[in-house]
């Protein structure tokens, strides 16, 4: 009896990794099949950052797409990246609004609960917009200071 359940142990087991495996193989960013198995499996994300301020902003976005180095943005101007919510990602920037405004924001977090997320750079901070764009909740800056 125990080989016998022995041996289905590792024939579930061996089913568990060939699965993982070809499910893998579709989730590579290579893989022309990966985008709508991705899409089909995991939320997709957008975030859109724009520059309502009437001077120009320097940001950094920690989004796993851009080459982390500041970047300036003219008023008017935006900046968007999308991404697939995969295990709770955190996505972030940093934004410098004047000498006394700048630091990190949570660009996409979970509990932010947006699919959609609307972010609105002005003179007097940041402010994360309703899906209507008529609502704007203000956002708090962290890690203020010399850090980048």
């Amino acid at each position: 009896m125990a080989m016998i359940m022995t041996a289905a142990c590792k024939f579930n087991i061996a089913n568990c990794a060939i699965f993982i495996i070809f499910l893998t193989s579709f989730l590579e960013p290579s893989s022309s099949l990966s985008i709508p198995l991705v899409d089909k499996l995991f939320q997709k994300i957008t975030v859109t950052v724009s520059n309502d301020a009437d001077h120009e902003i320097q940001y950094m976005c920690g989004d796993g797409e851009h080459d982390k180095k500041l970047h300036t943005m003219k008023p008017g101007e935006y900046m968007s990246f999308a991404f697939h919510d995969i295990m709770f990602p955190l996505k972030w920037c940093y934004v410098y609004l004047g000498e006394s405004k700048h630091g990190v924001f949570w660009a996409y977090s979970v509990k932010l609960r947006c699919t959609e997320c609307i972010w609105s750079l002005r003179n007097d901070g940041v402010f994360l917009l309703a899906p209507d764009r008529k609502e704007s909740s203000s956002h708090e800056l962290f890690l203020k200071g010399d850090y980048f």
